[in-house]
């Protein structure tokens, strides 16, 4: 298996989301999710995410509580998380404090900034630093559709979930 990152965020409970956003990926070393996670309602993406086969780092979202993190059993990263994959500093939050977010990833001369929160993919280069929005993969606004992405050792790759669509690609040069 080639090592990989599954990158998805506001699922808002949504199974039948994640399981779309699985199939895309493939096999992968590790999924970090952006926060905004379940929703109130009952929902079987707990156990989906439970069964997922690799390590699953999430950050809390806005729409993320206490509750949200007994549910899953795993733990909230809060507000941030900051990893080493391979070469590349990867530092991840939910994205409804972008500003801060953004000053900190150029700061630190993190390779990637992940964030979700605006339900818009998006990738951004700036100084160096790849700005990653993978977009909701269960609740897209605006035309985008609904999205995820994965990073790999050639760059990143925002595809839809529903059709495996490249919507954009950014290698690492």
């Amino acid at each position: 298996m080639r090592p990989s990152l599954g990158v998805i965020a506001d699922t808002h409970g949504d199974g039948a989301a994640w399981e779309k956003a699985c199939r895309v990926w493939g096999p992968v070393s590790g999924i970090l999710h952006c926060g905004d996670v379940l929703s109130a309602e009952p929902s079987d993406l707990v156990e989906k995410i439970r069964r997922a086969g690799c390590p699953v780092l999430i950050v809390r979202g806005n729409c993320d509580t206490r509750r949200t993190e007994e549910r899953l059993g795993l733990p909230l990263l809060s507000p941030y998380a900051v990893i080493w994959w391979y070469d590349k500093l990867v530092l991840m939050g939910h994205g409804d404090r972008f500003p801060y977010l953004r000053q900190l990833g150029l700061a630190w001369r993190a390779h990637v900034v992940i964030t979700g929160h605006t339900h818009v993919g998006s990738v951004v280069r700036e100084e160096g630093t790849i700005f990653l929005n993978p977009g909701s993969a269960s609740l897209p606004r605006g035309r985008d559709p609904a999205s995820a992405a994965r990073i790999d050792g050639e760059g990143i790759r925002i595809f839809t979930v529903a059709s495996d669509e490249t919507l954009h690609w950014e290698p690492w040069q």
